[in-house]
């Protein structure tokens, strides 16, 4: 059996989440750095990597030796020098075998229930304080109305969407 090398199983990671979507706004950047050595940046964004935990590395063997992985902001980062591309691949490559069997397989997509959730909310968050200070207009409310409109946030929102305000929000 051959085994698959580093930088095809990146490359399959990689094409298993292009969705016609998620390449758009994610991905993969390579870069050098200037003492001199190499800069790795993976998004986990809207992959089955996203949240998941991973032990920070950081190895300074010598000015000439050394590597630095972690993860932060939903993106694995990781400088290295010079000899050590190949092996901040391996440790990306190894980090996501560890957390699911199917590494391969991208998220599940949301149901309609769960994209409608997340669309109330982005739409919810994006209305902003109540400000007034004119009254909301809704009939028998006394709550003050948000920037740009006559309602308050609530009623706003009920308006708009034609539905209540999501469970949660006030």
């Amino acid at each position: 059996m051959n085994e698959m090398s580093i930088l095809n199983e990146i490359q399959e990671w990689y094409a298993s989440n292009c969705d016609g979507e998620w390449e758009h706004s994610y991905g993969l950047s390579i870069g050098t750095l200037d003492n001199p050595g190499w800069s790795v940046t993976i998004d986990l964004e809207d992959t089955n990597l996203e949240d998941k935990e991973f032990q920070r590395i950081d190895k300074h063997l010598s000015e000439e030796s050394w590597i630095e992985c972690w993860v932060a902001e939903n993106k694995f980062r990781s400088f290295g020098d010079p000899s050590r591309l190949e092996e901040i691949f391996a440790i990306f490559v190894n980090w996501a075998k560890n957390q699911n069997d199917d590494w391969l397989k991208p998220p599940a997509p949301l149901s309609d229930e769960e994209e409608q959730k997340v669309d109330d909310e982005i739409f919810w968050n994006s209305l902003g304080e109540e400000v007034g200070p004119e009254i909301c207009k809704h009939e028998e409310c006394n709550r003050k109305r948000i920037q740009l409109s006559v309602m308050c946030r609530r009623h706003h929102f009920e308006m708009v969407k034609k539905r209540l305000v999501p469970q949660g929000a006030s």
